[in-house]
């Protein structure tokens, strides 16, 4: 399980028409629906984050909770995100980080700074099963 705590530079993000926005996500603000391929850039969060193995997507269940804090200028997002194995999880945060290629990082993160995270391992009830 990782948890990461993002900050948004909102003031910048709202500077950026609804088009620019859509190519950062790789998704349309109003429908929620992926940009088509063939115009989305590489950089965009969604082509960065979805990992590939073969042609197969490889799962892992993400959530993101919006939160504010008015009184400090604070917004932001905090993600969670499960996954059978570490790996797919290092993946989508070098892929967003480094880029992939390397220097084609997600172009989300001019937005966006992680300012917390934490890697958590949790074992299955069989594990812990087998503990006791």
């Amino acid at each position: 399980v990782i948890v990461q705590k993002y900050l948004h530079n909102m003031p910048a993000w709202n500077a950026l028409s609804t088009e620019a926005q859509e190519k950062v996500i790789g998704l349309r603000k109003l429908s929620d629906i992926g940009v088509d391929d063939a115009t989305k850039p590489g950089s965009a969060h969604n082509a960065l984050t979805v990992l590939d193995e073969n042609g197969k997507e490889i799962k892992i269940l993400r959530d993101n909770m919006p939160f504010g804090d008015v009184a400090r200028g604070e917004f932001g997002t905090y993600f969670i995100g499960y996954a059978r194995s570490t790996r797919p999880i290092e993946q989508m945060l070098e892929n967003m980080f480094v880029g992939r290629p390397p220097g084609n990082y997600d172009r989300l993160l001019d937005f966006s700074r992680a300012i917390t995270g934490n890697l958590f391992f949790v074992p299955s009830l069989d594990l812990l099963d087998s503990l006791l």
